[in-house]
């Protein structure tokens, strides 16, 4: 089996590899990236012959539709996906590939895709594609629906998240995560959709100490997600499904908070001294000699701390009924953003490469993973044996 993964030199990608290599099963894995330089080099650090680099641009059809033709399976790492979806989309629509996974989270990217003009034209070519198979979206969502399969009636779906300020990423993940926390968001509410604006509404969480630590009580903010919008079409009778979030440490949400304020979160460009600039790419490029630089020894805030002392992590509450009675689910896990985005997108590649996912046309994780415990298993055991930190509960409490 022949695997293209396009983005392949980008910070998301190298966690999906590891897992690819981990696993063994693509006889060859083309690494393909914008930047050859780095291709190359990932391919010269793994030491593996089952490795290629080649460049690679998305907006250069032709040459996108022969490596996908030359593959059983696309993984898609390019960003941001509001920009790069579609170009990839339209050379996967015109080759022979038969089988694509990415782990897109822009709601507006996806939303444009998943026309019925698409679906139709995906199931017509006999093509299976799984959009959104990261961490979020992607394992939680496949948790959430394991978690409600434990309920007869599921009311209330709530994801409360921490994302620490160390965690490895370049400009496309910190543009991503500005992107939604800002401006108008959606949430699900009382069985509805309903608009709220980014940053202004505020709850306090307090995550369990049995994974998270000293972490303690934290602000979390909404966040605008694909959950909202996929939730309520897998589960038809949720009636809320809410999505906070806050960047960890406490300081670094503040400065988040504070830069938005001033306007530096917006991207309409403004005229400064006769230069059209983005204000938020402004800021990115200042974050290049803080935030994105491995020699620096915190994140927005100055000061170093130890990988155990960082906070990345979730905790998902369901809320329903059983047997006419009031009954809790609630997963809580901590692990690094790329081990919980790039492990689930590797395993996708693989059960679709495998056959498993037999259904044709465009899927959401929540309907394309159909054994989902074992799936969240394999996620969660694989970052640990390949020697990443984790920690996870989850249970589930009846007549409550």
């Amino acid at each position: 089996m022949k695997l293209l993964l396009l983005g392949g030199a980008g910070t998301m990608a190298g966690f999906a590899l590891e897992k690819m290599l981990a696993d063994g099963f693509f006889d060859e894995i083309i690494v393909a990236d914008y930047n050859e330089a780095a291709a190359k080099e990932v391919v010269a650090k793994s030491k593996s012959d089952k490795l290629t680099a080649r460049a690679a641009d998305v907006h250069n059809k032709e040459l996108l539709i022969d490596l996908m033709n030359q593959v059983d399976v696309v993984a898609n790492c390019t960003g941001p996906y509001y920009l790069l979806l579609k170009p990839v989309m339209d050379a996967f629509f015109e080759s022979n590939c038969k089988n694509y996974v990415d782990f897109c989270d822009d709601f507006e990217a996806i939303e444009a895709l998943m026309t019925d003009e698409n679906q139709e034209l995906a199931k017509r070519q006999g093509q299976t594609l799984i959009i959104g198979l990261g961490g979020s979206p992607g394992l939680i969502p496949v948790e959430i629906m394991y978690g409600a399969s434990l309920l007869d009636k599921t009311d209330t779906v709530q994801l409360s998240m921490l994302m620490d300020e160390k965690e490895e990423g370049g400009p496309a993940v910190w543009d991503h995560m500005f992107e939604n926390f800002y401006g108008e968001l959606n949430t699900f509410e009382n069985g509805e959709l309903v608009t709220v604006q980014g940053l202004s509404e505020v709850i306090e969480f307090p995550f369990p100490e049995e994974v998270f630590g000293d972490i303690g009580t934290v602000k979390l903010y909404d966040l605008g997600h694909p959950e909202v919008f996929t939730i309520p079409k897998a589960i038809p009778e949720v009636q809320n499904v809410k999505i906070k979030c806050a960047f960890y440490p406490r300081e670094s949400m503040e400065y988040v908070i504070n830069m938005a304020e001033q306007g530096f979160l917006d991207t309409e460009k403004v005229n400064v001294d006769g230069v059209e600039v983005s204000p938020r790419g402004v800021f990115l490029k200042m974050l290049e000699g803080t935030l994105m630089n491995p020699d620096y020894p915190g994140g927005f805030q100055p000061y170093a701390r130890d990988p155990e002392d960082r906070g990345t992590g979730t905790v998902i509450d369901i809320i329903g009924e059983k047997d006419g009675k009031k009954a809790h689910f609630v997963s809580a896990f901590t692990a690094d953003m790329g081990t919980l985005t790039g492990y689930p997108l590797a395993l996708g590649a693989v059960l679709l490469s495998k056959g498993e996912i037999p259904e044709k046309g465009i899927l959401i994780p929540e309907d394309a993973i159909v054994k989902r415990k074992e799936f969240v298993d394999e996620v969660f055991n694989s970052i640990k044996e390949l020697g990443h930190p984790v920690k996870k509960i989850a249970r589930v409490t009846y007549d409550l």
